[in-house]
């Protein structure tokens, strides 16, 4: 029984690091041209380290909302050959997207409460039953348990 209420405590710390990891979600832009496409990771970092970049970014100059700086022309100076091979009219059409979202995280970190209260219950639930039925006997609420299983 030692055991139960340290593997509770090694969960619920991995459930508040994931929890402390969902806040920093990277945003993606995947430029497309045609039959061509590339993912540009929307960070001050990998925007200044853009291996195939015609001219440097100047991150000082992006907007605080991530999504909109991903326009035709960031995918045109991140990527000068995206639109080679591509037929004449197609132009570049950038897509904003998120690797993980907040229902993901959501549905995740509630699987993991739902794991961590299931653990916790069959850690107590010996200690629990045996007061609970002292409980309902001494109150009178063991003759209603009693009629209902008739």
């Amino acid at each position: 029984m030692a055991r139960a209420p340290m593997a509770l405590a090694v969960l619920l710390a991995a459930l508040l690091a994931g929890a402390a990891q969902a806040k920093n979600v990277v945003k993606f832009c995947k430029c497309t041209c045609g039959q061509n496409s590339t993912i540009i990771e929307l960070t001050r970092f990998a925007l200044s380290h853009l291996p195939h970049a015609s001219e440097p970014i100047d991150v000082d100059t992006l907007m605080p909302n991530v999504c909109m700086n991903c326009t035709r022309l960031l995918c045109g100076v991140a990527e000068p050959q995206l639109c080679d091979g591509a037929a004449t009219g197609d132009e570049i059409v950038p897509l904003c997207s998120q690797r993980d979202s907040l229902q993901d995280e959501l549905i995740v970190c509630g699987f993991l409460l739902l794991v961590a209260g299931l653990l916790a219950w069959t850690a107590v639930r010996g200690h629990v039953k045996p007061v609970a039925e002292r409980l309902w006997a001494q109150y009178g609420y063991a003759g209603i348990a009693q009629h209902e299983a008739d």
